[in-house]
């Protein structure tokens, strides 16, 4: 009798069928049934193809992990290089060695509004603190608004607010 069911079950094995969705092949049973004194089943042609399949998606993964790698060693070496080049450039930012990437130009009253330490490379480290840079040669107007700034950031006469413009115009408060 065990013998009967032991054949049946490897009988399923060898029936195969497609799916109609996704044309994958697949049995009838998976059943793997065998006695301990018999050997067991001999892998056939379905088991060396899911095998080898499986060797090559792995493959494919470490290759493509390899290429990430490659592409990101790549990105900090131009990184790197374009920090340079700025550093070369830059007579504004580098020279008080603040970060042009932390820079916002707003041109009136004041010409730049740094966010310093925004982007220092080091996560969650955040905003170490806020400059204001302008050029020294302004009029007798600008000295004026600009010393307002100054007196209204002295007595801490003001509020801050953070809002976030999202990709479809719509602001939040946070």
């Amino acid at each position: 009798m065990k013998k009967e069911i032991l054949e049946f079950y490897a009988s399923l094995r060898q029936i195969f069928g497609a799916c109609p969705n996704c044309e994958e092949i697949f049995r009838l049973s998976d059943c793997k049934l065998y006695q301990k004194d018999n050997k067991k089943p001999v892998i056939d042609w379905k088991e060396k193809i899911d095998s080898e399949i499986l060797r090559l998606q792995n493959l494919e993964d470490r290759l493509l992990e390899k290429i990430e790698q490659a592409k990101e060693a790549a990105r900090e070496i131009g990184r790197k290089e374009a920090d340079r080049q700025v550093k070369k450039i830059d007579n504004i930012f580098s020279p008080l060695k603040l970060n042009p990437n932390d820079a916002k130009v707003i041109f009136h009253p004041i010409d730049f509004i740094v966010f310093n330490g925004m982007h220092n490379g080091i996560s969650d480290t955040g905003i170490k603190n806020l400059l204001l840079l302008d050029s020294s040669s302004k009029t007798n107007e600008n000295v004026i608004v600009q010393k307002s700034i100054e007196d209204v950031i002295e007595n801490k006469n003001y509020e801050w607010l953070t809002l976030r413009v999202e990709t479809d115009g719509i602001i939040h408060e946070e």
